[in-house]
């Protein structure tokens, strides 16, 4: 029996969209992809999404952290060039990361020494963080006195110089215009003074795939591999991962009957439902929190909710949209399954929140 053939549940995968999109994306940019692997290869595993870039030819692999680069190693990917996108304090994980030839991610002076002091006489192969308006790591890109401190560090093998997109999925282009001309003009003034730039890379999924200008020498594309972005853009990529989830129990509420906590929903006639192992556990109907920085933040969020309020979340049975009967459970919800053959032992499927782990997973 397979290990998905256990479970109530599982996210089904075909490797052959993941290559398909991966060979998509790289024939689309027509220049170096560096193929972005973190949080489990966006839900599909990492080994699965490191050989779907493979397969296409990327020229390296990236990582988010140290965990995930050392792990990429152990499933077989040793000549395979590997860079870490953060930065590294742990000297055990560091010692680590520079016996497997991890490219690691410098993002101060003090970085640059700490990993210096560790490479043992080795080169460390770095690629530079810049910040230029995303504000997690690197060095202001005006900073050019602590960059010039970096680059005068000895003991590391500079390879490249990145930074990262903040709003590429924006319509207007401003910020990620912006953001480019900060990256120019640094990189400029470094290859100027004589320092090793290396390969520049910034561009994320949205921007390699909208914005020509912005792919520099290399792309950095992650998601782009699961056909989950945010903005339509010009390359078709196919949607990977849909959640096969059991029905586990068939009944009938009454008219008036409630459910769930707070019996905050009452049906109005007697429904046939089906109970289903699907819920927040597994990433369904998971509601954000805004990001309520700005009064338009706010505004956009209540537009959400007043337009969703009268579309339900619903699973598919047979191509048929089943709605979600009250709210969605923790790890079990109700579904109208009136006029249908639903029972218990069938599948439903689901779009689900991709990053949260899956019980199980099943390629196809």
């Amino acid at each position: 029996m397979e290990p998905w053939e256990l479970s109530q549940g599982y996210l089904e995968i075909s490797r052959q969209d993941l290559r398909e999109n991966a060979r998509r994306v790289t024939e689309a940019v027509g220049c170096p992809v560096i193929g972005v692997v973190k949080c489990d290869g966006y839900g599909v595993s990492a080994a699965e999404a490191a050989a779907a870039w493979e397969s296409a030819g990327a020229a390296m692999l990236a990582v988010s952290e140290p965990e995930e680069a050392l792990a990429l190693r152990r499933a077989g990917f040793r000549e395979t060039d590997l860079l870490l996108l953060s930065p590294v304090v742990s000297p055990g994980l560091l010692e680590a990361l520079i016996g497997a030839g991890v490219i690691l991610t410098v993002t101060n002076p003090d970085t640059a020494r700490r990993y210096a002091r560790l490479g043992g006489g080795r080169p460390v192969r770095v690629h530079v963080s810049a910040d230029t308006g995303m504000g997690r790591f690197g060095l202001r890109w005006d900073d050019l006195e602590g960059f010039r401190a970096v680059y005068r560090t000895e003991g590391l093998q500079f390879e490249g110089c990145f930074s990262h997109f903040a709003a590429s999925f924006e319509a207007s282009r401003r910020m990620t215009a912006l953001q480019l001309e900060r990256f120019l003009s640094l990189t400029e003034a470094l290859a100027a003074e004589g320092f090793p730039v290396g390969l520049r890379h910034m561009a994320n999924s949205c921007a390699a795939l909208r914005f020509q200008e912005t792919r520099l020498d290399a792309v950095l594309v992650g998601s782009a591999l699961v056909g989950r972005l945010p903005v339509t853009v010009p390359v078709e990529l196919r949607r990977v991962g849909v959640y096969q989830a059991m029905v586990v129990d068939v009944r009938t509420l009454r008219r008036g009957d409630t459910t769930g906590y707070g019996a905050i929903c009452r049906v109005r006639r007697d429904t046939r439902v089906a109970v289903v192992a699907l819920g927040h556990q597994q990433g369904f109907g998971l509601v954000h929190r805004p990001e309520c920085f700005r009064a338009r933040d706010v505004l956009r969020h209540i537009h959400g909710l007043l337009r969703t309020r009268h579309t339900p979340q619903t699973v598919l049975y047979q191509g048929q949209a089943l709605p979600v009967v009250g709210r969605v459970g923790t790890q079990f919800t109700l579904v109208d399954a009136s006029g249908t053959d639903l029972a218990p032992g069938q599948y439903v499927s689901a779009n689900v929140d991709m990053l949260l782990p899956p019980p199980r997973r099943r390629y196809v």
